[in-house]
C-alpha cells in the first residue's frame, strides 16, 4: 500500500484544480459579507437619526436577510463544494494506506434507524444529520463509521406568552459500530456515571430508575470505573464477562483519550463507540491553499486516531466465535 509521500505526490494535480475553486469562494465570501455588512450597519446607524425609526429597524432586518440569502447562495454554496471536492479527492487514498478494504461516502452516514437502535441515548432525534460515513473491514474486523448531529425539537413560552421552537442537542460527535465477533443474548451499556458523581448515594437510585429497557445496573469491582461509568445490562452474568479487567481498562485509557462523555454499547453482535466531538472531522481549512499538504498529513491523523479504537478495544482478537 502506499505511504503518505506517494499519496501526497499522486494527489498534487488534484489539489492544484481543487486550488481555483478556494479562490474563487475567498473572493466570494469577502465580496459577499461586505455587501452584507456594510448596508446593514449604514441601515442600523441611520435607523437612530431618523424619525421614522421602526421603518428603520425593519429594512434593517429585511436587509438581513436578504444578505444572508445572497451570502448562502453566491459564496457559502462555493465552499461548501470545494469541502466536498477535497474530501472526495484526498480521503480514499488515505483510508487505502490504512487499510485497503475501507470506503468512504461524503454523503451517507448511519440511519436514524441505526442510531435510535444503538439504545446509547434514549431521546428520538426530531432533527438528524449524518456525513462522511466510513466503512469496511479494519483488519479483521467490519465496521461503520460516520459523523452524526442529532437534536430534540422543544417548545417553550416567552414573556409575551408566544409558544416558540427550539433545537437541543442529543449528540453531535462520531459514532463507531463494529463488529464485536460474539452473538450477545443480552444488551449492555456504558454510560458517563454524571449521576452518583453528582448526588452519591442518592445518584445511585437516579441510576437504577434511569436504566434502558428490561436493564438493571450492575455494580463492578473496580472503584476508578465505577466513578467514572454506570453499567446497564439485561444479562449480568454476559456482562461481567464481556467487561472483563482488561476490557475495563481499555474503556478508561478510551475515556482519557476522548474525553468523559464516551458511551459505550454490546448489543447484537456488535460493539457501539459514541465520542462527542464539537469540531468538524476530517474537513479541510479553507483559509489554507488545497496545494498546503500539512493538511493531508493532518486528516490521516485523525482517521487513524479514532480507527486505532479498533486495536484499543482488541477487536481484532478473534477469543469468541459466533454461535
Amino acid at each position: 500500500m502506499k505511504d503518505i509521500s506517494e499519496i501526497t505526490s499522486s494527489l498534487i494535480p488534484t489539489l492544484e484544480g481543487l486550488e481555483k475553486g478556494r479562490l474563487l469562494y475567498r473572493r466570494r465570501q469577502k465580496t459577499y459579507l461586505l455587501i452584507l455588512f456594510i448596508p446593514l450597519i449604514a441601515l442600523f446607524a441611520g435607523s437612530f437619526l431618523i424619525e421614522a425609526r421602526i421603518a428603520g429597524f425593519i429594512a434593517t432586518g429585511i436587509w438581513f436577510v436578504v444578505g444572508v440569502i445572497l451570502y448562502q447562495v453566491r459564496a457559502a454554496s462555493l465552499g461548501k463544494t470545494y469541502v466536498t471536492d477535497y474530501k472526495k479527492a484526498v480521503i480514499p487514498g488515505l483510508l487505502q494506506s490504512i487499510d485497503k478494504d475501507l470506503k468512504y461516502e461524503p454523503g451517507a452516514g448511519i440511519s436514524t434507524g441505526a442510531f435510535e437502535g444503538t439504545e446509547l441515548f434514549t431521546t428520538s432525534p426530531d432533527r438528524y444529520r449524518t456525513e462522511d460515513l466510513i466503512h469496511g473491514t479494519y483488519g479483521k474486523t467490519f465496521l461503520q463509521l460516520a459523523e452524526i448531529n442529532a437534536e430534540e425539537r422543544r417548545t417553550r413560552r416567552d414573556s409575551n406568552g408566544k409558544t416558540e421552537t427550539y433545537y437541543v442537542t442529543i449528540f453531535k460527535g462520531l459514532m463507531l459500530i463494529a463488529d464485536f465477533h460474539k452473538d450477545f443474548h443480552g444488551r449492555t451499556f456504558v454510560l458517563p456515571d454524571k449521576a452518583e458523581k453528582a448526588l452519591g448515594n442518592v445518584g445511585r437510585f437516579f441510576q437504577k430508575m434511569g436504566g434502558r429497557r428490561e436493564t438493571n445496573l450492575i455494580r463492578l469491582e473496580d472503584p476508578e470505573f465505577e466513578r467514572a461509568f454506570a453499567v446497564y445490562s439485561t444479562d449480568e452474568v454476559e456482562a461481567r464477562y464481556i467487561l472483563s479487567t482488561a476490557m475495563l481498562r481499555r474503556i478508561l485509557d478510551l475515556r482519557e483519550r476522548f474525553g468523559k462523555e464516551v458511551r459505550l454499547g454490546f448489543k447484537d453482535s456488535c460493539l457501539t463507540l459514541a465520542v462527542p466531538h464539537s469540531e468538524s472531522y476530517l474537513e479541510p481549512k479553507t483559509a489554507l491553499p488545497a496545494t498546503d499538504t500539512s493538511q493531508i498529513g493532518g486528516m490521516l491523523f485523525e482517521l487513524k486516531y479514532f480507527l486505532e479504537t479498533i486495536e484499543e478495544l482488541d477487536l481484532n482478537t478473534r477469543i469468541w466465535s459466533k454461535e
